[in-house]
Order: C-alpha cells, then sequence, then structure tokens
C-alpha cells in the first residue's frame, strides 16, 4: 500500500478556484491578494492540510545565477 499524496499547490488552487499563481501570492506576499481571495486559499491550505516543502522552499531561496 502507497502512502497517501500530498495536496500540491495545484490541489489548493482547484478547491479554492484560483491559479496556483494565486495561491503562491497568498503564501509569499499576502497583501498583494485581495482579502476575500486570500481568507478562502487560506481556508482551503487549512481543509487540504497543505504544507510547503521544505526542499522547494530550499530551492526557491537560493541566489540565481
Amino acid at each position: 500500500m502507497s502512502a497517501p499524496e500530498r495536496p500540491t499547490i495545484h490541489d489548493v488552487a482547484a478547491v479554492a478556484g484560483v491559479s496556483h499563481q494565486t495561491v503562491s501570492r497568498v503564501l509569499n506576499c499576502p497583501e498583494t491578494v485581495r482579502s476575500s481571495t486570500r481568507t478562502r486559499v487560506l481556508a482551503v491550505i487549512s481543509h487540504l492540510g497543505y504544507e510547503r516543502s521544505p526542499d522547494a522552499v530550499r530551492l526557491a531561496q537560493r541566489p540565481r545565477r
């Protein structure tokens, strides 16, 4: 039996009815997202149990060459 898959940013976006870019903005620059949208996305994140991948966060924070 395989482990259940973790929800992705695309899963959150689909359930919240927004783009994956909007979910990213909610997580990274919440002040740029309308309050009602931010609230909806955060509720879906909580409901699905979405957690950022530590590896992905590290990769995104690396300086670009």
